[in-house]
């Protein structure tokens, strides 16, 4: 067989390495996933939201869409991500500029020229460190909701120059949870996803709302806190026997490709118990819509049951243990001691308990103590002033931390 000779040329050779050279030079100048549009509004932006995941993850940055679409001008925002189905998805939630900074290379070159003043990272992906060298902006973790499950905290929030909490409930989750973390670091916010206005859920005119919205089963049994392939049959049949009611399930996004068999059967077996009026089987859309409409929530550890708490303090909470252990529970999930508890020794008797509720609520007081102890008295509407006040202190105060460290370095 013959074998191609690459022409001696050197005519040749120097047009193929100027022809490398300009594909290169595009690329930087003009990457293949940058839109001019984009590009031009980065250039004129102070904060960027950086998101790398796939799109299986979208639903920890879509929470935070409408924050980002309210930033005021002063901190006119883009959000950065890594992978382009995401980009491609986001593209059709939000009209946030969004750039897909396709290589690391190419991810440097936009934080060098862009200038951005704050990163902002919602979740705690490996790939955040990826931008953590770029040092002229000040970097803020704010994570993608608030609960209790220990994958909330993490050691990597060391790495951030600062990380804003909802409240005292989650200062005390990161002590107890991360040796060393420097507490002047931790910045109570609220909960500014929560302030966006949403409608809730048309109400029945003569009927009550039980909502039940199990978390997933998380990567491992240790992150593990949902309730449905233990109590979730007979969740549902208890919410179903009481008078007067609808029952609304809204399961965790993650549950829908869940690869358990014991959740998966347990789902079915739900999806089949509310195929009739007046009772919603809800397996999309806004919770927060769900929750402002909801009378008595069954939940579990999740960011939704403290949501619920946030929005709604009056209603009333029902929280799965399927460790069936309630001193651990109580130390883990402060707002236990506000809640109706469903485990193993009580699952049996939920619907006389749901029954009991209904008729008086014996733990309203006590869940108005706890909803302070998790949002530090940040009412619900308040929490996106309180959070963009934060953001503009944090620039100002790196801003000018760097610029005294910049006098520092001259004067040596």
């Amino acid at each position: 067989m013959a074998v191609r000779q690459r022409s001696r040329n050197p005519l040749s050779r120097l047009i193929r390495v100027l022809w490398r050279k300009a594909r290169t030079l595009k690329r930087l100048v003009f990457p293949p996933t940058y839109d001019p549009f984009t590009a031009e509004s980065a250039a004129g932006a102070q904060v960027a939201y950086f998101f790398a995941d796939p799109p299986s993850k979208i639903y920890q940055i879509a929470q935070w869409l409408p924050v980002i679409e309210k930033s005021p001008t002063d901190l006119n925002a883009v959000i950065i991500t890594r992978n382009m189905a995401t980009t491609e998805e986001l593209g059709k939630l939000t009209n946030v500029p969004i750039i897909h900074a396709r290589t690391f290379d190419l991810l440097m070159s936009l934080l060098e020229l862009s200038k951005f003043k704050a990163l902002i990272y919602v979740n705690n992906s490996y790939q955040n460190f990826q931008t953590l060298s770029y040092q002229a902006a000040v970097h803020i973790h704010v994570n993608h909701g608030e609960s209790d499950k220990i994958s909330m905290v993490s050691n990597q929030a060391k790495a951030y120059d600062q990380v804003f909490v909802a409240g005292p409930a989650a200062k005390d989750r990161y002590v107890k949870a991360v040796a060393w973390i420097d507490q002047n670091k931790l910045i109570t916010v609220g909960r500014p996803q929560l302030d966006l206005g949403q409608s809730p859920i048309p109400a029945h005119p003569k009927l009550k709302t039980i909502t039940y919205a199990p978390t997933w089963e998380g990567e491992d049994e240790a992150n593990n806190y949902t309730s449905l392939d233990l109590y979730g049959k007979k969740i549902i049949d208890a919410a179903l026997s009481q008078k007067n009611c609808r029952t609304i399930y809204k399961p965790h996004p993650r549950i829908l490709t869940s690869k358990d068999p014991t959740v998966i059967a347990a789902h079915k077996y739900i999806v089949s118990r509310l195929n009739k009026n007046p009772n919603q089987i809800l397996l999309e859309g806004d919770v927060i819509e769900v929750l402002l409409g909801t009378d008595i929530l069954i939940s579990d550890i999740s960011s939704v049951t403290l949501d619920y708490l946030y929005l709604k303090p009056s209603g009333a909470i029902f929280l799965s243990d399927r460790r069936t252990d309630l001193a651990l529970l109580e130390s883990d999930s402060p707002v236990a001691s506000a809640s109706t508890i469903i485990d193993q020794n009580s699952v049996d008797d939920l619907s006389s308990q749901l029954e009991k509720t209904l008729q008086k609520d014996d733990l309203a007081a006590k869940r108005a103590e706890v909803c302070r102890y998790y949002f530090g008295g940040i009412a619900a509407g308040e929490s996106s002033k309180t959070y963009f006040a934060a953001v503009s202190k944090a620039i100002s105060d790196h801003e000018v931390a760097v610029n005294e460290l910049t006098r520092t370095r001259r004067s040596i």
